[in-house]
């Protein structure tokens, strides 16, 4: 812990000794990203109360899990999106995501020591940044609280008063204090000219580039057994990185500053408040991005069809398709305050003149922007039924039962399944049988498939074959109608299924979904893979998605009401 501490205070040192030079505040061999830990800890008893719009109660912990406080890294380094984020919230500048994109200077998110291509990435950013304010002038005016007179030290400083703890999230030291005083007084030296303007365009500079900034660093030395319990100013930054992926705001650091953040009830109260906020909707849409492995880089991004199969099918549609899938997971969430159940069941759909046609709809009756529509709920049934995930999942010429049902059981339900053995993914399809199910069957017959393809693979996409490549809804198929029953794997148990709609009701109501919904959750909102410690908060918020009533918000509200969401463990020696 000392030795961190340390690490902390020397770089800071060198803020002022190395900013004219620009190297070595944050150089190759600092490692304030390092990654998860086993920890030891159990200060208290675990509580979960049920989330916004209940009241907190005691909550029996698994037995399964081992409670307490994981051991993390207590400098983790912004991310691209937080550091974005952060810098929009902080200098207020409004072009900022048009003009420039301050990540794009960045190098790629990764754990582990700042080396050079890190560094450089930070320093060309503040540059381009502090440039930027210094040369806009309302935004400049939002920043900086003054005019300067005189040698403009007095505004200088209360620049660096104002500015200075919301750019750390905490309040400065009398030691940081002086030492950004240092840089204005000495600014003659440090900068062209020594004018006002280069002398607070070098403070925020240095501001930018300082391991305060750059870190989410907790240093709060007040031991509990054997934890360190956060101070208000870090369990802010917590919740508005959690719930935002950002800076706090002034409330936040209004409840920091009044102490207001050392109880679970506290927590609870800003986070309910937090959630109320369009930042907090952008987070929980980047989290059901990530749980449906949507985005750049994704299926959902390259989605391509034969035009003589699927003639309807224009490459318009596929950001329509993420659009859809946004839309449907920030309504359920925030609009109808959804539970997980909604999620995988609700026939709630968003179309325009383009998607309709996917759906059964009139092209005629819709225009351009996305319409909120009831569908048919004997054919749709929750987020894995709609075109965005059935045409991800598909082949260019023909749905692919192999990708769906693997997907559903890996990311969905958490199944572990073995790699293929090599040589095997080029099988090709046969070309007898009548059916793309019949034919998917004989293509995966052989001994090294059969364990993994027809008792958990196929059976699970085999119960959507109700859809086609584009995720239209096909009731026949080779002049029959489509089989989609199916014995599917829900944990240890093969459940029969009619069909999608029957197994979206199936799997919203399995433990596995709901269990693996939350460890999803637990490892994005703490920032770190799950470990036996996150269990026990996975468990526990498992067990609440099987109640009626509990709510996505509520899980996110008690996420921060966990056991480790207050504590730090102490490092090992």
């Amino acid at each position: 812990m000392q030795m961190t501490r340390s690490i902390h205070r020397g770089l800071t040192g060198l803020l002022v000794a190395g900013l004219a030079g620009c190297t070595g505040i944050v150089g190759p061999g600092v490692s304030p990203g390092t990654g998860p830990a086993t920890g030891t800890g159990t200060p208290g008893t675990p509580t979960t109360p049920g989330g916004a719009g209940t009241v907190p109660g005691t909550v029996a912990v698994p037995t399964a899990c081992v409670p307490g406080v994981p051991q993390t890294s207590q400098l983790p380094r912004l991310t691209r999106v937080q550091y974005d984020n952060t810098v929009r919230d902080l200098l207020q500048l409004t072009t900022t995501t048009t003009s420039l994109q301050p990540s794009s200077m960045l190098a790629p998110d990764t754990l582990g020591s700042v080396d050079q291509r890190a560094w450089d990435g930070y320093q060309s950013a503040a540059d381009a940044l502090s440039t930027q304010l210094m040369a806009d002038t309302a935004a400049r005016a939002r920043v900086i609280p003054c005019t300067a007179t005189g040698d403009g030290a007095a505004c200088a400083r209360q620049f660096i008063d104002q500015f200075g703890p919301r750019a750390f999230r905490r309040p400065l030291t009398t030691d940081e204090t002086n030492r950004f005083v240092a840089m204005y007084t000495n600014r003659a030296t440090l900068t062209a000219t020594g004018t006002f303007d280069e002398g607070v365009k070098l403070i925020l500079r240095g501001f930018l580039l300082s391991p305060s900034f750059l870190t989410k660093a907790e240093m709060s030395e007040t031991a509990e057994g054997a934890n360190f319990v956060l101070n208000s100013y870090e369990v802010a930054s917590r919740l508005s990185y959690m719930l935002w992926g950002s800076m706090p705001d002034a409330a936040l650091f209004t409840a920091a500053a009044g102490n207001k953040l050392t109880t679970q009830a506290g927590i609870l109260t800003e986070a309910q408040r937090m959630l109320k906020d369009p930042k907090a909707r952008t987070k929980v849409t980047e989290f059901h991005q990530h749980y449906a492995h949507m985005g750049e880089g994704t299926r959902w991004a390259s989605i391509m069809r034969d035009p003589a199969l699927y003639p309807g099918f224009t490459q318009a549609m596929v950001p329509l398709l993420t659009e859809e899938t946004n839309r449907f997971f920030d309504y359920m969430v925030f609009d109808k305050a959804g539970t997980f159940k909604d999620l995988m069941t609700s026939p709630v759909g968003f179309v325009n003149a383009t998607l309709a046609p996917l759906y059964g709809l009139s092209a005629a009756q819709y225009g351009a922007g996305l319409t909120q529509v009831n569908l048919d709920p004997a054919t749709r049934a929750g987020i894995f039924t709609r075109a965005g995930f059935l045409a991800s999942y598909s082949l260019f010429n023909r749905p692919s039962p192999i990708l769906r049902g693997a997907f559903i059981q890996k990311e969905i339900l958490c199944t572990t399944i073995a790699p293929p053995p090599p040589g095997v993914e080029g099988t090709p399809l046969p070309t007898t049988g009548a059916t793309n199910r019949e034919r998917v069957t004989e293509q995966t017959a052989a001994a090294a498939c059969v364990e993994c393809h027809h008792s958990v693979i196929n059976p699970t996409g085999f119960a959507l074959e109700g859809y086609d490549a584009v995720g239209a809804y096909q009731p026949t198929e080779a002049g029959m109608p489509t089989n989609t029953s199916a014995n599917v794997l829900i944990g240890k148990t093969a459940v029969p299924v009619t069909g999608a709609v029957d197994l979206m009701a199936k799997i919203a109501a399995s433990p596995e979904a709901q269990g693996c919904y939350a460890q999803k959750w637990v490892q994005f909102a703490y920032e770190r893979p799950l470990n036996s410690q996150d269990a026990c908060t996975a468990q526990t918020l498992a067990s609440n998605l099987n109640k009626d009533g509990y709510t996505v918000v509520a899980l996110i509200t008690d996420l921060t009401q966990s056991q480790s969401f207050r504590y730090r463990a102490k490092e090992l020696p």
